[in-house]
């Protein structure tokens, strides 16, 4: 006779599994990335202008936008490289937010077994957050290179995804479609900071409030925990972008510059503030993309935890049904 569990888990103390966390925000994060791409695209140009191109240097992020919108095509340039964005921000939602809700589990049964607080220390938040992005960023490092190559060819590249692929193939090799991945690396604590901020200040609110968290505080709240990741890791990047950026007319050597170096050029070149250019226009994107993403990925997990939980109460009752 087959053993099942005698009563079923209440909906209320059910949590929902890694496959539904990835879902809903792969899901969120194709919905947010459609709003926020021209902020991801003048930023990433902002990024990369010259200290010598002055005009360009005292653009904003709305005049850059505004500047593309104008010379490369209208609505066209603003979404120059969006299908390919698209698929590396739904990947790295996904795997993200599958393999952490997954080491987040297996974390809190270990702490069960060791007679530990179930919940989760800011050691181990941080450290699964970082291990989860790590994951992530090893599957979408190639897209997200091809795509900052698309986002900074302007109106006159007619090349697209594939072209691109066979231009880094061509100038780095293989390992081409990794460059930046040591940057990437640093940049691990990113999300794991933002999801870390998130879920502490929305634990701390859930304790003192009956109330659950309304759209819009979900959309605020997540916005600022981005932020405050994004001011403290923005160097990495910053230094990523430089790395991964169109490199035609430069040398192999300069093509193969480590973060130590191209950190030292700019700072040689711009100052300190160099190494900062772009931090505000950045952090507006993360901001809203962040914050869109949250509360669109809040939304999905809502919907699918009763759908989860329907289908767990369906098995229940026929494994019960089958012992009779």
């Amino acid at each position: 006779m087959k053993k099942v569990h005698e009563t079923l888990i209440p909906l209320e103390d059910y949590k929902l599994p890694p496959l539904g966390h990835a879902i809903s925000g792969a899901v969120g994060s194709s919905i947010a990335n459609l709003f926020v791409y021209p902020l991801d695209i003048a930023t990433t140009r902002i990024q990369l202008n010259s200290k010598q191109a002055e005009k360009a240097k005292r653009q904003g992020l709305l005049e850059t936008i505004a500047t593309i919108y104008k010379t490369e095509g209208g609505i066209k340039g603003l979404y120059a490289g969006l299908g390919s964005d698209t698929v590396a921000s739904v990947l790295s939602s996904f795997i993200y937010f599958y393999c952490y809700t997954a080491l987040r589990n297996v974390q809190e049964k270990i702490n069960t077994k060791m007679g530990k607080a179930t919940q989760l220390n800011v050691a181990q938040e941080l450290f699964l957050g970082a291990e989860a992005a790590l994951i992530s960023r090893l599957f979408t490092t190639p897209v997200s290179n091809v795509t900052t190559r698309l986002q900074t060819a302007g109106h006159h590249n007619k090349k697209g995804f594939v072209d691109m692929m066979k231009d880094i193939y061509e100038e780095k090799g293989i390992t081409g479609f990794w460059t930046g991945y040591r940057a990437s690396i640093m940049l691990v604590s990113n999300p794991s900071i933002t999801y870390f901020v998130f879920e502490k200040v929305k634990d701390l609110y859930l304790r003192n409030s009956k109330n659950t968290l309304s759209s819009f505080q979900i959309f605020l709240l997540s916005a600022v925990s981005k932020s405050i990741a994004t001011a403290i890791t923005y160097p990495f990047i910053f230094v990523r972008t430089k790395m991964v950026a169109d490199v035609k007319g430069k040398s192999a050597i300069e093509n193969q510059k480590s973060i130590l170096a191209i950190f030292k050029d700019t700072f040689e070149k711009e100052g300190a503030s160099g190494i900062y250019k772009g931090i505000r226009a950045q952090i507006v994107k993360g901001f809203f993309n962040q914050g869109i993403m949250y509360m669109i990925k809040d939304y999905v997990a809502t919907y699918l935890t009763l759908v989860f939980y329907a289908s767990l109460k369906l098995k229940f009752r026929r494994q019960q049904a089958s012992l009779l």
